[in-house]
């Protein structure tokens, strides 16, 4: 675990944690972050320590990354770009989020001449692609060895997160496109993420 990568977290999350972390123990500090387990002859991270905490979490679970592959033309063209974030999980999808925001979101501005607001609209919309690709971080299956994968084409974006949706709903709520879990996946996960303000 880092400890560059706790502290920055701390600040950014206005932990009272954070004024103490340069004096406190590391193990103490992992211990009330509840980052590790076990005694201290025998410390191990747990697993959203290593995807939070850790500079390359894809060593100890392969293909966490994100794959943003951009087909202008279509799936079927010669014509496609890609792009593949890795890193701590928050700072991955930030980045991520980043590229697709300044490299394929584009606005349309219309101006009218009997007033003055111009109106604009965007190709996609971004704050549903935020709300999508943090969902498929926090709910991936980080055991399957598959990349969150985003999809940009010419009339739409498609996120494919393995395993998909929870088991635990049924096939009938899902074709009424009611998503109601019974359970949550990597809760401590989503705990992280609500500190940092990227999912509610």
């Amino acid at each position: 675990l880092n400890i560059g990568l706790i502290r920055d977290f701390l600040k950014e999350v206005g932990s009272d944690l954070f004024a103490e972390a340069g004096q406190m123990d590391f193990t103490k500090l992992c211990r009330q972050m509840n980052i590790v387990s076990g005694p201290d002859e025998f410390l191990r991270p747990l697993n959203v320590g290593l995807l939070f905490f850790n500079e390359h979490p894809d060593k100890f679970f392969p293909y966490t990354q994100i794959d943003v592959v951009h087909f202008p033309e279509g799936p079927g063209a010669d014509r496609f770009s890609e792009k593949i974030f890795k890193g701590p999980i928050h700072k991955m999808v930030r980045d991520a989020l980043s590229y697709i925001k300044a490299s394929l979101i584009e606005e349309t501005v219309i101006k009218h001449p009997d007033r003055p607001e111009a109106e604009r609209f965007y190709n996609y919309p971004y704050g549903a692609i935020e709300e999508a690709l943090v969902n498929a971080i926090y709910h991936r299956g980080y055991d399957i060895r598959e990349p969150v994968e985003v999809r940009v084409l010419p009339d739409c974006i498609t996120i494919t997160s393995q395993p998909g949706p929870d088991h635990s709903i049924p096939l009938a709520d899902l074709r009424k496109k009611k998503f109601v879990s019974r359970r949550y996946r990597n809760r401590r996960i989503g705990e992280f993420l609500k500190e940092l303000d990227l999912t509610g």
